[in-house]
């Protein structure tokens, strides 16, 4: 029952997800690691990608994870299928919550914003066929460059630019048209409130609340959710450990930061 819930993603995103899950299952142990080496999932091909998720899969089971989060849009819609097929252990991915969004827009047209790969990708489209009606429009938005902000600490310390940022990727007007819009990074919550303060009439859903459920709910079917104790946060990170533990200290984290070290 003391074994960890394990989180990962190539950087902060898990964080987003940590916050939701504390909130969810606060008598959990977690697990996150930031794998900075290998910062951004993007920009790696689909053999990169599932070599490094692999991987890191293996290098993460050591701890005895419950279950294991793969905090990241990127692999979770292109290989999580595949990764699930060559590993024991259960997996819970991020993706777009597009049935949400359609719930609720009242103007038929919503938003996704999220990594240039995500939003090109065709397991996007794909999941857009599936579970978008026609009669509701969708507009992508490539959020890269805000996502860029937030792993580097700066919509922490640059509001002018981080404004300019989203104003740039969005538009002026995208609320005249749009409005929902699915924050598909895990990154993306981390400037809700820009984006609240922008876009007041515009619904943002974030999915990190919808994993952190999903995450409780499997954990009690199994009867293996911790119900009562305390709970402890362990970090790890592959890379630039101290810059890292800069931004998550300026984030309100605390808990010391472990780096260690990757052969692949």
């Amino acid at each position: 029952m003391n074994n960890p819930v394990a989180i990962f993603d190539s950087g902060v995103g898990s964080l987003s997800v940590i916050q939701e899950l504390k909130k969810e299952i606060p008598h959990e142990n977690l697990l996150y690691f930031a794998d900075k080496a290998h910062f951004p999932y993007g920009n790696k091909s689909p053999a990169q990608l599932r070599d490094i998720i692999l991987n890191t899969i293996k290098y993460l089971e050591r701890y005895k994870p419950k279950l294991i989060v793969i905090a990241s849009n990127t692999p979770s819609i292109s290989i999580l299928d595949e990764i699930r097929r060559l590993v024991n252990i259960p997996l819970i991915g991020v993706r777009p919550p597009l049935k949400e969004a359609c719930r609720l827009t009242k103007k038929r047209h919503i938003g996704i914003m999220g990594t240039k790969p995500t939003i090109i990708s065709n397991e996007l489209e794909n999941q857009i066929r599936r579970e978008v009606p026609q009669k509701i429009l969708v507009t992508k938005f490539n959020a890269s460059s805000i996502i860029e902000l937030i792993e580097n600490g700066t919509y922490i310390s640059n509001e002018r630019k981080t404004f300019n940022t989203i104003i740039n990727v969005l538009g002026y007007e995208v609320d005249k048209e749009i409005d929902v819009i699915t924050l598909s990074s895990t990154h993306l919550p981390f400037v809700r409130p820009y984006l609240d303060s922008l876009l007041p009439t515009v619904k943002f859903i974030d999915s990190a609340k919808i994993v952190a459920k999903e995450v409780k709910k499997y954990l009690s079917f199994n009867r293996m959710l911790k119900k009562t104790g305390s709970s402890r946060l362990q970090i790890l990170v592959s890379d630039r450990r101290r810059h890292f533990e800069q931004i998550i200290r300026a984030m309100g984290i605390r808990e010391p930061v472990e780096e260690i070290f990757l052969a692949f």
